[in-house]
């Protein structure tokens, strides 16, 4: 039996997703009169277009929508009565709330979506830290396994509303605010890990997400704040469209990783020039990103780990850096360490120098001499900042530990990129 389902942009049905038997995974199309006058693409994969997009167009899009996590999507499924892989029948019940400003419902539940009032629920640190204890089931080490970071995107997170000081839950057409994750339950104080990574390149002038340690009862949490939610003077949160590289560029969530057959800097840089509003601005913050997770020790800066907004009035452009944590705070053994991202052919952290960059820089379309510049200030600064973000969070458990294991290595790791780029 044929089904469809609408798709909404910023509130307005801009297209459907349609398949003709149960199980099998939707094609979409733009509505006549959005390809007349729509500004915002639902993918940059999927231009404004009066096509019918086929099935292995669309499954990246949509799949870079849901948990990577197999157990996690497995629960919702479960709680749907639906299989894992059926995306169709997963977004039909979830899809009111998804990453970016998208939503998806079905025909004859269009006006209810859009009618919703928005309903916050103020809930309390006790409530936020038994949602906590529920994503702990095994004890951390310090040992990181395996060669990535995420382990295929398996962190647990949940989202709430900030307002006026008091967390809420968003119920009815209400938007979360924040992103709030325990860390990687194999690693060691890993939240404090990511916080520490982040808040130092933040002081450097790297565009990241807001992060802070937070305690709610008993529990500290990872609290990141949400670069496609705009919080207005009145209170109102606006969605803002979003997606990332890995789904700009038509891969698979298991595709996000440039060893595994994943997007390249060359493949980065060519969405950046065909489609960004601010295209030195967007081109440097690739440049940024491949730099940052390479002065950071940071292995996990795959294509999912860095995205574009698409705002409503039609800008486009890189958003904030998040998921950024070092992995010098861990033990690898013997093995080389290295970055997601190659820069110019090179993933290996004692391969990368000034020819590697020289090589990145003609892929961008930059100076060389302004990306080794740029790395070697991060590289030299890098490490203070990191100390000093420890010292702004002392009272946070494990905070004087990661420093003490990291800042060693940190600074060791730091020093030798800047002899490497001459």
């Amino acid at each position: 039996m044929a089904e469809r389902l609408a798709v909404l942009l910023y509130g307005q049905v801009v297209g459907s997703l349609d398949r003709v038997t149960r199980g099998a995974l939707p094609t979409f199309s733009y509505d006549d009169a959005y390809v007349d006058s729509g500004s915002v693409p639902l993918s940059l994969r999927l231009p404004i277009a009066p096509t019918a997009y086929p099935e292995h167009r669309v499954e990246p899009y949509l799949r870079g929508l849901l948990p990577e996590n197999r157990e996690t999507l497995g629960r919702w499924a479960d709680r749907l009565g639906a299989v894992p892989d059926d995306i169709f029948a997963i977004l039909a019940e979830t899809g009111w709330e998804c990453p970016g400003a998208v939503q998806f419902c079905h025909y004859e539940d269009v006006e209810d979506l859009l009618s919703r009032n928005a309903e916050y629920k103020p809930v309390g640190d006790d409530d936020i830290a038994e949602r906590l204890r529920e994503l702990i089931d095994e004890p951390a080490g310090w040992t990181m396994p395996d060669e990535h970071w995420s382990l295929g995107g398996q962190q647990e997170k949940f989202a709430l509303t900030l307002l006026d000081g008091q967390w809420h839950e968003a119920h009815g057409s209400a938007a979360t605010t924040h992103i709030i994750k325990p860390g990687i339950k194999v690693l060691l104080h890993q939240a404090v890990v990511e916080h520490l990574t982040m808040a130092a390149a933040s002081d450097l002038g790297v565009d990241v997400a807001a992060s802070r340690i937070v305690r709610f009862d008993d529990q500290w949490a990872l609290v990141i704040e949400r670069f496609d939610r705009i919080v207005g003077g009145d209170g109102s949160v606006v969605r803002v469209h979003q997606e990332d590289f890995c789904q700009a560029l038509g891969r698979l969530p298991e595709a996000k990783y440039e060893s595994r057959g994943g997007p390249q800097l060359t493949d980065m840089a060519g969405v950046v020039k065909k489609w960004s509003s601010q295209r030195e601005d967007d081109l440097m913050a690739v440049a940024d990103f491949a730099a940052i997770n390479l002065v950071a020790g940071a292995p996990d800066g795959h294509s999912k780990n860095i995205s574009l907004l698409l705002a409503h009035e039609g800008q486009r452009r890189i958003a904030p850096l998040y998921d950024l944590a070092t992995g010098l705070s861990y033990d690898r053994g013997a093995a080389e360490r290295s970055v997601a991202l190659s820069i110019g052919g090179e993933r290996i952290f004692s391969r990368i120098r000034r020819k590697q960059w020289d090589k990145a820089a003609g892929t961008l379309g930059l100076e060389t001499d302004l990306l080794v510049d740029r790395t070697r200030g991060l590289a030299e600064r890098y490490p203070d900042a990191f100390e000093q973000a420890v010292a702004n969070i002392q009272d946070v458990p494990g905070a004087n530990e990661v420093g003490a294991r990291t800042l060693p290595v940190l600074r060791e790791h730091c020093k030798s990129l800047v002899q490497q780029l001459g």
